[in-house]
């Protein structure tokens, strides 16, 4: 089965529902998309400059049995070029493709992971398994559809439920975001920690309401959960975990354990099998991706042995609930030590006055050196001295500054 005859079955009862809201456009107007296939499938670059015009030109692109390419001009012109010219001049098997969704690194050659039909159809079954949205008809998306968890488990998900799509298209501003969901209505929303929590920072007056929440894209840490919550007790919390290379969800925290285990995200779904070896976590079902697109090299690096190798530091608690504990190649070594930079924003984050930080390393001549970059009240020797009580001395950052803001990329996530 194709992705778009999967999508058909699933969108056809609702066929007399809006599906887009500022256009109105219905549930029978997407059915009508289809065209009959020219027998050349073909990559196809899907851009346009709002996020629900994006939404229309991908669905077209798989309804008339193209493989989309979304991308966008947050990627960068010089990324852009790349990309066209990578689909331009390969030879790539494409035979049974739906997407070709392209990573959005700031350095080095874009990697373009290869997912086919039967690896989308199989995430929409498998997220079907856990996220309920049966109570729910409105919901907002928020963040660039080139990302996976946004493109699958936010559009096409809400696509097979029959919800009514609100596309938020101006620049996070957590206060302008606030305002549309009150304005419209919205029951839904999807986002990252960091964008969830200075959502509820605005939010002090408890006037935005959220049936279901998701959060994705970075780890959750216990301040942030608690933080999130306090804003917005009566939301119904996924904490989920996925990537690119997977279609993309992996695993998921229910609500009925969001306020016991926030800082897990839960169980593997469908029939996904998870292990650890050497400390990552390794990944096997039939959402695993066909590959990189014109890159057997970093394919065969990538897969191996029948498991996705995910890049991810991980640990499974007593009861099999899963925790990401920071990315293998984020890994700081210095002196000799490792050190993982969740550790320690962990412990910043938990400290009155900081609002948001993130930690890199600086290398020189004399070796590494940790930089710990904060945004809030606290004077940065109050923090250090505050850190000194809660971690050990050799993960101690050896810089702290504190600055105006902390970049993020499209989807939310600090970037580093």
């Amino acid at each position: 089965m194709t992705l778009w005859e999967y999508l058909k079955n699933k969108m056809h009862p609702f066929a007399d529902r809006v599906a887009f809201v500022r256009s109105q456009v219905t549930y029978a107007d997407l059915l009508r998309l289809e065209h009959a296939p020219s027998g050349q499938r073909k990559l196809r670059l899907c851009e346009s400059d709002t996020r629900e015009k994006h939404a229309l030109d991908i669905l077209r692109c798989i309804a008339e049995g193209d493989i989309a390419v979304p991308i966008t001009s947050e990627y960068g012109e010089q990324q852009c070029e790349e990309i066209r010219w990578l689909i331009q001049e390969s030879s790539e098997d494409i035979s049974d493709l739906a997407f070709v969704i392209f990573t959005s690194g700031t350095t080095g050659k874009p990697k373009g992971v290869m997912l086919t039909h039967e690896n989308i159809c199989t995430a929409l079954e498998y997220i079907s398994t856990y996220f309920r949205l049966e109570c729910a008809r409105r919901i907002c998306i928020a963040r660039p559809l080139v990302h996976i968890a946004v493109l699958v488990g936010e559009l096409l998900y809400a696509l097979c439920n029959g919800m009514a799509i609100h596309f938020y298209e101006e620049a996070f501003m957590p206060r302008r975001l606030k305002s549309y969901c009150i304005a419209n209505g919205i029951e839904v929303l999807c986002a990252t920690p960091t964008l969830y929590r200075l959502l509820a920072r605005a939010n002090s007056d408890g006037k935005l309401l959220i049936k279901i929440g998701a959060i994705s894209g970075e780890p959750l840490n216990a301040q942030e959960a608690r933080e999130i919550t306090s804003a917005f007790p009566d939301t119904a919390f996924y904490n989920v975990y996925g990537l690119t290379e997977h279609s993309p969800r992996v695993s998921a925290l229910l609500p009925s354990e969001f306020r016991n285990r926030p800082c897990s995200v839960g169980k593997p779904i469908g029939n996904v099998r998870l292990r650890i070896w050497d400390g990552e976590l390794l990944v096997s079902s039939p959402c695993v991706m066909k590959g990189y697109f014109a890159d057997a090299d970093a394919t065969r690096n990538k897969l191996r042995g029948g498991w996705l190798h995910t890049g991810d530091r991980a640990h499974f608690d007593g009861d099999g609930f899963l925790y990401i504990d920071g990315r293998i190649d984020g890994m700081l070594i210095r002196g000799g030590i490792n050190v993982y930079p969740e550790e320690i924003e962990a412990a910043a984050s938990s400290i009155v006055g900081v609002d948001e930080c993130i930690v890199s390393g600086e290398v020189s001549d004399s070796g590494t050196a940790i930089l710990l970059r904060y945004t809030g009240d606290i004077s940065s020797n109050e923090l250090r001295k505050a850190l000194m009580r809660k971690l050990n001395p050799h993960v101690l950052p050896d810089r702290i500054e504190r600055v105006q803001g902390i970049a993020h990329t499209p989807s939310g996530k600090k970037v580093r």
